[in-house]
């Protein structure tokens, strides 16, 4: 049986971003969206949820690039004199490789976002992080210290196809080998018991840019199991495009592919059912 959470990251980032996730789901195919607690709009996507309790709801936990919930003079080797995260994943390993960062004030900020969520009352039905950064060995064993005692969370597994797909850039495919690779280490590293997890992701080689013709191409690809396809719809306004245009993103474009009439007759004929992690939950760990 396929099965799969459609996935909307970065819940809470910016009103625009908000809207795209609350549109994909009351009109499109996403079930559950990941909350960033650090975002600007952190507070109205609470709000929204509150008001859309069918939507599963997350920790999107961020290690990188946005402020920390805590400040400098409790993370001096993890925030800058303004409280801002590393400003890239690949700042974060180096610093990380070369014994900068305290991984203490790693487990502080992480438990400090994960109360924050708490603290707005909703259900947490999952966890993942922006850019991945949880499978990071050192990360994955704070998150599963911090989610043991937790009642029904499952963890992102971002394990994916090896396979490069047609149309993927190379530059992509390679970061997709590394993210495999990540996980496979953490997994092993840590052992058993591990967290409730998918049986792996689908959407990163696409991430930003999940078109229709790239959403179409993945869901004929779905095989049997419990697969997460993660996505960042929203709406294209100016504040978002020129507060994140280095990444590249186009919400719109993915918003108008989870919204497409066509994208469910493909689920449909590729014997796809849609579910939650709230539904999911008990299926069994992989």
């Amino acid at each position: 049986m396929k099965q799969l959470i459609v996935n909307a990251d970065d819940w809470g980032l910016t009103p625009a971003v908000n809207r795209g996730v609350l549109r994909a789901f009351q009109d499109g195919i996403v079930t559950s969206a990941s909350l960033l607690v650090t975002g600007s709009a952190f507070e109205e996507a609470v709000a929204l949820a509150r008001q859309n309790p069918e939507l599963d709801v997350g920790l999107h936990l961020t290690l990188v690039e946005e402020r920390a919930v805590l400040g400098r003079e409790v993370l001096p080797t993890l925030v800058d004199e303004g409280g801002r995260l590393p400003r890239t994943s690949g700042e974060f390993f180096r610093r990380a490789v070369l014994g900068r960062i305290n991984w203490d004030e790693v487990e502080r900020e992480i438990a400090a976002q994960i109360a924050r969520f708490q603290q707005t009352g909703l259900r947490l039905s999952h966890l993942n992080s922006h850019q991945h950064l949880h499978m990071f060995p050192p990360v994955f064993q704070i998150v599963r210290r911090l989610t043991r005692g937790m009642d029904n969370v499952w963890i992102r597994n971002p394990a994916g196809p090896w396979r490069k797909s047609p149309g993927v850039r190379m530059g992509r495919w390679v970061q997709r080998l590394g993210l495999n690779l990540t996980c496979l280490s953490a997994r092993a590293l840590h052992g058993p018991p591990l967290p409730q997890m998918p049986d792996g992701m689908y959407g990163f080689e696409v991430g930003g840019s999940l078109t229709r013709s790239a959403l179409e191409q993945i869901l004929r690809k779905i095989p049997d199991g419990l697969y997460e396809l993660i996505c960042h719809p929203g709406e294209d306004d100016a504040d978002t495009r020129t507060r994140y245009s280095h990444w590249g993103y186009r919400w719109a474009e993915e918003l108008e592919a989870l919204t497409a009439p066509e994208t469910r007759v493909v689920l449909k004929e590729q014997e796809i059912a849609v579910t939650s992690f709230v539904r999911a939950f008990g299926r069994g760990s992989n």
